[in-house]
Parts: C-alpha cells; sequence; structure tokens
C-alpha cells in the first residue's frame, strides 16, 4: 500500500532471534502518523456504514470475564435507537504518513465486545471514493472478540491471513498494529489490545512489532515515554524547543527582527521528515478541502476541533482538554492561517501547532504540522559570549529592544525552554541593575517556576539579559 518512493521512516520495534537468552530486542520506529477525519453523527451518511453489533465467544487460550460482570452491559442498558460514533484508523493510498483517523457512526450495541467487534469489522472497510485503504492484509476476517473487564483489555482473533497475507515491511506491520491498537483503546472501558491469530498469541504479524503480549494505546509525542511497538518520536523533536518559539533564524535562543514572539514555530519547514507534519500528503489534504467545500467534516475548520480530532493519532483522546492560546492570520508569519492548541493529556500538557494547508479564513481546513512537549527545560543555562555579544550589537543598533527587558526576556527567550508566551504568567521578583541580576517568577500549566536572569555584557538599562538558570518552585502544601 503505497508509493514505492516514500521518505525515509525510523523502525517501530524490531524483533531478532539469537543470543543467549533468545528475547526480544525492542528497538525504535520514529511515530508515523498523519490525519485524516470522516463523517460523524449523520445517518445516512455517504461515507458511513452501519453494521449490526454480533456477539462473539472467547478465543481459544484469552480469559473469560469474571462471571459477575460477563452478563453486564459494559456501555448502556437498553440503548434503543442510540448510536455511537467510532474513530477508525486507515492508511493513506500514498503510504506517506499512516494511519489517518476517520469517523464513522454505528448503531450502540450493549456490551463493550460487540463495540470493539463492530470497530474491528470496519477497519476492513476504508471509506468509499476517499485516498484512503485498508492497512489489514486482504483476506483477514475477524473471527472473535472478548473483553475481559477487570483488566480493561480486549481479546481480537484474527483468521490467518492477517500472518499470511501480510506484506511485511517494518513501517507497514507498524501500521497495522498501529491502527488496530488506536481504534480499541479508544473505547470506553478499553485499555490493553492482545492480539490473537487463529486464537493464539504470536509474537509478531511479519517480524518486526512485538504483539505476544496485550499493548496499550501508542503516545507518540517528543519527550513522551515509549510505548511497546511505537517510539517518542523523530530525533531532535525533543530538543529544548518551544510549544510556541521565537523566529527562526539568527543565534541560538531566538533571532531574526524580534518584533514578535514568534508565531507557532515558524521554520519548521526545513525541520525535515516528521511524524507530525500532516499536509505533506496532498491527496488527504485535497480530499478534506473538498470535503468541507460540500458541507462535511465542519469540524476541520476549527482549529480546536481538528486538533481534537487529528490527535488521536498520535494517542490523545477526544475528551483530553484542549484550548486555544493563539492564531494568526494569514500573512502575519507563513502566509497562511496558523494556530496553538494546548493538550492537556493526563497529567502532562503538549501544544500542537495547527495550519491551513489549502485555503485560508473560515473555510479552511486545519491540520497538524507539529506538536512540542511543554515540559520546561530546568538547570543552567550557561552563557555563550559569542552569542550575547552578538545581542548587545543588535540591541546598540536598536533592534530586539526588547533584551533590556528581564520580563520580555523571558517570555520570548524562555520560549526555547518551554514557557509559552501567550498562556503563561509572567512576574518580575526582584532586580538589581548595579549587579546585572533579576529573578522572574513564571506560572506555567499550572506550576511555578523562577528563572534567574544576569547581564553578562554590560549592566543597567542598555545591557541584554541571559537567561542563566531555570527552576521548579517546590509546591506549598
Amino acid at each position: 500500500m503505497g508509493s514505492p518512493t516514500r521518505p525515509d521512516r525510523p523502525r517501530r520495534q524490531v524483533v531478532r532471534r539469537g543470543g543467549a537468552c533468545g528475547g526480544v530486542v525492542v528497538a525504535l520506529l520514529v511515530a508515523l502518523l498523519l490525519a485524516a477525519c470522516g463523517q460523524a453523527g449523520v445517518p445516512g451518511g455517504a461515507h458511513e456504514v452501519v453494521i449490526a453489533p454480533d456477539s462473539a465467544d472467547a478465543p481459544e487460550g484469552a480469559p473469560a470475564a469474571p462471571s459477575g460482570l460477563e452478563a453486564t452491559p459494559a456501555i448502556v442498558p437498553n440503548p434503543g435507537d442510540e448510536r455511537v460514533t467510532l474513530t477508525l484508523f486507515y492508511g493513506s493510498r500514498s503510504g506517506l504518513l499512516d494511519p489517518w483517523p476517520w469517523r464513522r457512526t454505528v448503531d450502540r450495541p450493549q456490551r463493550t465486545a460487540d463495540l470493539a467487534r463492530i470497530a474491528v469489522e470496519n477497519l476492513l472497510q476504508p471509506p468509499p471514493n476517499s485516498p484512503f485503504v485498508s492497512v489489514l492484509p486482504k483476506g483477514t476476517r475477524v473471527l472473535s472478540v472478548s473483553v475481559d473487564d477487570s483488566q480493561q483489555t480486549v481479546y481480537v482473533n484474527f483468521s490467518q491471513e492477517l500472518v499470511k497475507n501480510h506484506p511485511g515491511g517494518s513501517y507497514g506491520e507498524g501500521v497495522t498494529v498501529h491502527a488496530i491498537v488506536q481504534t480499541l483503546t479508544g473505547l470506553p472501558g478499553i485499555r490493553r489490545v492482545q492480539i490473537l491469530v487463529e486464537g493464539k498469541p504470536v509474537e509478531t504479524l511479519a517480524g518486526h512489532v512485538a504483539i505476544q503480549e496485550p499493548l496499550e494505546r501508542f503516545l507518540i509525542v517528543p519527550g513522551g515515554p515509549i510505548p511497546e511497538g511505537a517510539v517518542a518520536g523523530p530525533e531532535g523533536a525533543d530538543e529544548p524547543a518551544a510549544s510556541a518559539g521565537p523566529p527562526s533564524g539568527g543565534h541560538a535562543g531566538g533571532g531574526g527582527d524580534g518584533d514578535r514572539a514568534g508565531a507557532a514555530g515558524e521554520g519548521a519547514e526545513d525541520s525535515g521528515w516528521s511524524p507530525w507534519r500532516m499536509d505533506v500528503d496532498d491527496a488527504v489534504m485535497n480530499f478534506f478541502q473538498s470535503e468541507v467545500a460540500q458541507g462535511r467534516m465542519q469540524w476541520l475548520t476549527d482549529p480546536v476541533e481538528a486538533a481534537r480530532y487529528l490527535a488521536t493519532t498520535y494517542g490523545f483522546y477526544g475528551w483530553d482538554e484542549y484550548v486555544l492560546l493563539h492564531r494568526t492570520d494569514p500573512g502575519e508569519g507563513s502566509g497562511r492561517g496558523e494556530a496553538l492548541v494546548r493538550v492537556r493529556h493526563g497529567n502532562s500538557y503538549y501544544t500542537l501547532h495547527m495550519i491551513q494547508p489549502r485555503e485560508q479564513g473560515d473555510q479552511g481546513i486545519w491540520v497538524i504540522h507539529d506538536i512540542r512537549s511543554r515540559a520546561v527545560q530546568t538547570g543552567r543555562k550557561p552563557v555563550d559570549p559569542e552569542v550575547v555579544r552578538s545581542w548587545q550589537e543588535e540591541v546598540d543598533r536598536g533592534t530586539n529592544l526588547w533584551r533590556l527587558d528581564p520580563v520580555d526576556t523571558v517570555r520570548r527567550q524562555g520560549a526555547l525552554y518551554g514557557f509559552d508566551p501567550f498562556s503563561d504568567e509572567f512576574t518580575v521578583v526582584q532586580m538589581d541593575p548595579e549587579k546585572g541580576q533579576a529573578l522572574v517568577r513564571v506560572k506555567h500549566d499550572g506550576r511555578d517556576y523562577e528563572v534567574v536572569l544576569v547581564q553578562p555584557l554590560r549592566r543597567g538599562e542598555k545591557g541584554v539579559w541571559w537567561i542563566e538558570t531555570i527552576r521548579a518552585v517546590a509546591a506549598t502544601p
């Protein structure tokens, strides 16, 4: 599936036999993905398939649900005419960044196992007249599905074609596993997925991704934990860079004209291949824009709702907290609409850089261009004499005058270390121009930090400030 000339991609999880223990060696496959959507909540839509629930017995070797829970509806009793929207994952015909999410509305069954079976069977049916394809091998059948409610684990039993007909390759194998796991862990009551073939666990589908144990949802973010079968992100993605950093170019820590606090990570265009650049697939972008023009998929015209939907590819949930931090009109930075959306996932925060890759304005679609961890990089930041001299020369020429203010310096320069110039609170606590020292407190995502600044070259109102130390403030009991 896909073009023979794909960009280089990192690998997922490699299984090698041999060695004294004959164990499994886990390597990395950098996050693939790109995202998409489908029609939701419109009965009888062009891209909607309704499948009646079909109960199934537990496959051989899978533990039965506890007797006290086995007969208890896991979703809602007497659902009647209720329907539920599933988020499914498919590949792109281009094979650029898979898998993509797609919404489909189905009748709501009573049992979680029935809903899981409906979801998996829908993975075999990509939306018609779209650039999406199934990532399950041809001929694959779903034999049975059962759920252990006590462990929140679903056991999905496939026919032998899942292995026999799989085209192989670490990337393709990873996409298949990724699509199955993300689809099922998006259902209520399911946290883990055990893939079975003809009723038994298998080590891999095609020799690369270990699946003999239950898999949890893949969270593919810079600086995040590495789940089984996936990785944190491309090399360098978790470097000290901001959710909304200063303009690229110039010296380390920002440069350029300094007239604004850098809208949404400019310069990402030149950063090379990234698993978060959804705009690289022209066919999908054109399809999305066409759907919006025909009155469908309208959530893609709102950066927050588009983020809520598309971020499911990377392991976020639709019920995570999404907040719009900043939005720019076309022409302010890259000449297209850009926005920053903060996501709270559990106890961690991330910033999604959204762009409008096709039309601008109210009818333009929004997609994810980049993801940044909002974790603050604490510690000491040694002074770079050469950089400081260049900054001082710029100020003396009348540019980047914000470097003469310690608060503005933290607001802009601190973006390199995880602070957010749009949503954080910055307060000067202490400033001693004679000693060339200042202390600024920052409230960032519910935590307080202290930033120590110095004037290493010239003290007083004409000297530039340098962030020397960032430390977290202990929470008050």
